[in-house]
């Protein structure tokens, strides 16, 4: 059997056994999708990335699955695939192209183990006033706007509350939250509160991606960022995430705007390698 490699991380962090972890198979050539499905519930990680060779030099196709299923396009793992092939010497470059389920994506390297990925134009978005008593009740807190929607490609709600102690206190009601599903894109919640003029905090939870909650979603704060109202101009904000499940991540969150309207956005963090390994057997196919 080919030697299916793989390389544990964990990403927005600068220390091991901090951020988001996740599990990047680098040489995934000849898995499909039903194998990566069952590959990423074994890990039983947020992410699960599958690597093979992109349509030029330069470019790597990234299949990204989380216990509930395939996603086009995801935050920690675009940024931590990118760093582990950097620390593997698959790229030199000053930066990668990822090819996602959502297009090509660019991650530029930064210094020491930090990188960036960049998205162009504002997040789709909708608000959703008609849902903000039934949301408030879901998490057992009172939110301070009205929620919306926003998206990238993973879609998000985006649920403000009015500090870091109402982020904290948040719990999701499962029952009350799959009833709102309906009148959702995708019933994942990214619950945040401003922490300081450039801060939040943030928490994610989800009911169908196969975890409950998760430390840093690189995602969320895109569409975040992409949708949220501020004046023209470049603003960078960090958000702090995974504080409440002893996994402390930092995103470094920019949006430009010009003309009202969002042009572009970037999102970016550190990753640590915290082991490597490989695979001793193989999950059925899907023929």
């Amino acid at each position: 059997m080919p030697d299916y490699s793989y390389i544990l991380a964990d990403v927005f962090t600068s220390r091991a056994y901090g951020g988001n972890p996740l599990a990047v198979l680098p040489d995934a050539a000849g898995l499909d999708g039903v194998q990566m499905q069952a590959i990423t519930r074994e890990f039983n990680l947020s992410e699960t990335t599958f690597v093979t060779p992109g349509s030029a030099a330069g470019r790597f196709a990234v299949r990204i699955f989380t216990p509930g299923g395939e996603l086009p396009f995801a935050g920690h793992p675009t940024v931590g695939t990118a760093l582990v092939l950097r620390y593997l010497g698959r790229t030199a470059g000053p930066e990668i192209v990822l090819e996602l389920g959502v297009g090509p994506v660019r991650v530029e390297f930064g210094d020491g183990n930090n990188a960036t990925f960049f998205r162009e134009g504002p997040a789709e978005a909708e608000m959703l006033p008609d849902l903000r008593a039934g949301i408030g009740e879901a998490i057992g807190q009172p939110l301070a706007g009205d929620p919306w929607q926003a998206s990238y490609g993973t879609p998000f709600v985006m649920v403000p509350l009015a500090d870091r102690a109402a982020v904290s206190a948040a719990r999701l009601r499962s029952d009350l939250w799959e009833a709102l599903a309906p009148r959702m894109w995708r019933p994942n919640a990214y619950v945040f509160a401003p922490t300081g003029p450039d801060s939040l905090r943030a928490r994610m939870f989800s009911t169908i991606l196969g975890v409950r909650e998760d430390p840093a979603t690189g995602s969320a704060a895109a569409a975040l960022v992409g949708s949220l109202p501020r004046p023209d101009g470049h603003h960078r904000v960090a958000i702090a995430q995974g504080v409440e499940m002893g996994r402390p991540s930092l995103i470094r969150a920019s949006v430009t705007r010009a003309g009202g309207v969002v042009t572009g956005i970037s999102i970016g963090g550190g990753a640590v390698v915290v082991g490597e390994g490989r695979l001793l057997r193989l999950p059925d196919t899907g023929q």
